[in-house]
C-alpha cells in the first residue's frame, strides 16, 4: 500500500465538494468523502466504479466533534496513509443586519464554517504527519478579504479561516503544508439565486444584475466549479511544495472595486 495515498474532504455532496472528489479521483485518490446529505453514499459508489478507488461517503454533523472523531479513526482504519484533508464544506445566511443579528445563526455559520475546521485539522495531524508529504487545504472565500453589509457572520467566519491557515501553517511546517483557497463567484445556482434575488430587489432584469456583477470581475464570468478543485489539487501536488499558509484567490481577478 505505499504507493496508495488517502484523502478525506468535507461538503463533498456540495458543486465545489463534487468537482473535487472528481479532480482528486481521477489523480489516483482513494477518499472519504463527508456530507450532511444522504446523497454522500452515492456519489462515493459512483466515483469508486467510475475510476476504481477507494472511496467512502460518510453523512455527518459537521459541528458534531464525535462524528469528526469517527472520521479520523475510519481514515486510520482504512490503512492507507492520509496525505490530504480539503475542508471544504460551508454555509452561508440571508442577509441580516447586525441588530436583528441572531446569536444562534451566528454561533452555527461559525461552527460549521470555522470551528469544525479547527475540529478536523486537530484530529487528524497525527495521521497526516505519520503519512509524510501531507498537506491541508482550508476553502475560505473572497468575502473573507473585505466585509460586506449583512454577512457579517459569513464574511468573518472566513477572515477567520484565512488567518487559522496562517497560524497553523506556521506551527505545522514543514512536516504537514497548510494553505487555503479563496474562490469568488461560482457557476453555481446559488450564486444565480442571489443574482436574482438582488435583480428583484433592485428592480431590474437578471441579465441586468448579471453585467452589473460580472462586470466587477475582469474575466467576466463567474469560476466553473472544476477551476476552484483544480486549485484545491495544485495544493496537494508535489508542484506546491514551497506554498505555506498561502491563499490563492481564484475569483477572476475580482478586486471588489
Amino acid at each position: 500500500m505505499t504507493d496508495m495515498k488517502l484523502c478525506i474532504l468535507t461538503g463533498a455532496a456540495g458543486e465545489v465538494g463534487r468537482a473535487t472528489a472528481k479532480r482528486f479521483a481521477e489523480s489516483g485518490w482513494s477518499m472519504i468523502l463527508c456530507d450532511r446529505t444522504a446523497e454522500i453514499a452515492g456519489l462515493a459508489k459512483d466515483l469508486s466504479a467510475e475510476f476504481g478507488h477507494a472511496c467512502l461517503g460518510i453523512q455527518m454533523d459537521l459541528a458534531n466533534d464525535q462524528e469528526v472523531d469517527q472520521i479520523a479513526k475510519t481514515a486510520l482504519e482504512t490503512g492507507i496513509p492520509l496525505r490530504f484533508l480539503g475542508l471544504v464544506a460551508a454555509i452561508n445566511h440571508p442577509a441580516v443586519s447586525i441588530e436583528n443579528l441572531d446569536m444562534a445563526l451566528w454561533d452555527r455559520v461559525h461552527n460549521v464554517n470555522l470551528r469544525a475546521n479547527v475540529k478536523f485539522i486537530s484530529a487528524c495531524v497525527p495521521l497526516l504527519r505519520k503519512a509524510g508529504k501531507a498537506s491541508i487545504v482550508n476553502v475560505a472565500s473572497f468575502w473573507g478579504r473585505e466585509g460586506h453589509a449583512y454577512f457579517s457572520p459569513y464574511c468573518t467566519s472566513k477572515a477567520a479561516l484565512i488567518s487559522l491557515t496562517q497560524s497553523v501553517a506556521a506551527e505545522l511546517a514543514p512536516d504537514i503544508r497548510v494553505n487555503c483557497v479563496a474562490p469568488g463567484n461560482i457557476n453555481t445556482p446559488m450564486h444565480f439565486n442571489a443574482l436574482a434575488v438582488e435583480a428583484e430587489k433592485r428592480g431590474i432584469s437578471a441579465d441586468e444584475m448579471r453585467q452589473i456583477e460580472w462586470g466587477k470581475i475582469p474575466m467576466g464570468r463567474p469560476a466553473e466549479t472544476a477551476e476552484i478543485a483544480s486549485a484545491i489539487h495544485f495544493l496537494s501536488t508535489d508542484d506546491a511544495n514551497y506554498f505555506i499558509g498561502a491563499t490563492l484567490d481564484v475569483n477572476g481577478g475580482c478586486r471588489f472595486t
